[in-house]
């Protein structure tokens, strides 16, 4: 649900995860510094930039959701894993959870990640299961395509202002709200070729979300959780999953949400505090490490920024948004500025938590004000 139009002018097994450009290597935790699991250790900001960033910090404060750049509720920096610096419009505060909007696209991504980490999903190049029958021609498409959003269907999010023409409004409020998939299944035929083209939509991160909610039940994890009334394969209890596999390792207080069918809505609804999404932006900065424990594969962190095989797209990897060659920042973004700004080269992490108007203008802004914190930080020694 979050629009990038100013972007827009694996062969792989379980692992090594291949990538196709050079990277900038993902840096270690510094010795001795503690994991924010139970929460964010305070830092310093460099001495010789921290007026310029209490100035970038003010500037995004200030504004209103009329103004360029739109009002900002929630900033966390955190600098060579500490906290170095946060600010928050009144009403607002560290345990404050809001909406991630698409943010929860790059969660759903991660939570792929945790699944072939722990076998339940063995190929991400292999059909995506369980949510088209079989004779139906999107049963082919594979988890990475749905990942990469190169997924082929015959759907509109981007290119339409009016709601009642927009696809991603008629599936979450309209005629689609009680059973998303069903509405998917109904309203969006293959109109390309898989992994030819490329198409911003939440449609396919739902998908994504279902597909696992089955992997889980049918892979058995189901008969391990406790339930009043047990549980199969299409009722798992996924939101039970998602704190297990994901949120409680890395100490994430978060909460997905489900249409009434049941469908986790990966494309789209997880509530969080920015604190928290700093971690989620710290577990890719560790490369899918955190406090010793590999959560996510070996190279899947550098497949999902990556762009995807083939031309359909340089600027999107799996789940999240990918800066043009020359910079090394990659990031999450959701709908109203929510972000999620992750620099390996700088050790750096930059969430805004934000409520502005869909232009861009504002997405500009928000791309130029992230940039503009990210050099205020020095490159960190050795990469």
């Amino acid at each position: 649900m979050a629009r990038n139009l100013f972007l827009i002018c694996l062969a792989f097994a379980l692992a090594p995860f291949a990538t196709a450009q050079a990277l900038v290597p993902m840096p270690a935790q510094p010795d001795g510094q503690a994991w924010p699991t139970a929460g964010w250790e305070t830092g310093e900001l460099p001495p010789e930039t921290a007026d310029t960033i209490h100035a970038l910090l003010d500037l995004a404060m200030v504004g209103n959701r009329d103004d360029l750049g739109g009002e900002t509720r929630a900033v966390v920096i955190v600098h060579r894993g500490k906290l170095v610096a946060e600010a928050y419009r009144e009403g607002f505060g560290p345990d404050t959870r809001q909406m991630s909007w698409s943010l929860a696209k790059s969660v759903t991504s991660a939570l792929v990640g945790r699944a072939v980490q722990l076998g339940l999903v063995q190929d991400i190049d292999a059909p995506l299961p369980g949510v088209f029958a079989a004779d139906d021609p999107r049963a082919s498409i594979t988890w990475h395509q749905w990942l990469t959003m190169t997924d082929g269907l015959n759907y509109n999010e981007f290119n339409s202002d009016q709601l009642v023409k927009n696809d991603v409004a008629r599936m979450m409020y309209g005629h689609g709200r009680f059973d998303v998939i069903g509405y998917i299944r109904d309203s969006f035929p293959l109109a390309y070729k898989p992994g030819t083209r490329w198409n911003y939509s939440t449609a396919g991160f739902s998908v994504v979300g279902r597909a696992l909610q089955g992997v889980i039940g049918l892979n058995g994890w189901c008969s391990t959780v406790s339930s009043q009334n047990g549980c199969a394969p299409d009722d798992v209890p996924m939101a039970a999953w998602i704190r297990q596999a994901l949120f409680d390792p890395i100490g994430m207080d978060a909460q997905p949400e489900f249409d009434a069918a049941g469908t986790y809505l990966g494309g789209s609804h997880v509530w969080a505090s920015a604190r928290d999404y700093a971690k989620f932006g710290l577990l890719y900065l560790r490369d899918g490490v955190w406090d010793g424990q590999r959560l996510l594969p070996e190279g899947w962190v550098d497949m999902t920024r990556s762009a995807p095989p083939g031309d359909a797209t340089d600027f999107y990897g799996a789940g999240f948004w990918l800066t043009p060659a020359g910079e090394d920042a990659f990031y999450s973004q959701g709908h109203e500025g929510q972000t999620i700004w992750i620099v390996p080269s700088r050790d750096l992490i930059i969430v805004r938590l934000a409520l502005m108007e869909e232009n861009d203008a504002n997405w500009n802004a928000d791309l130029e004000w992230n940039r503009d914190l990210t050099r205020a930080f020095p490159e960190v020694g050795g990469l």
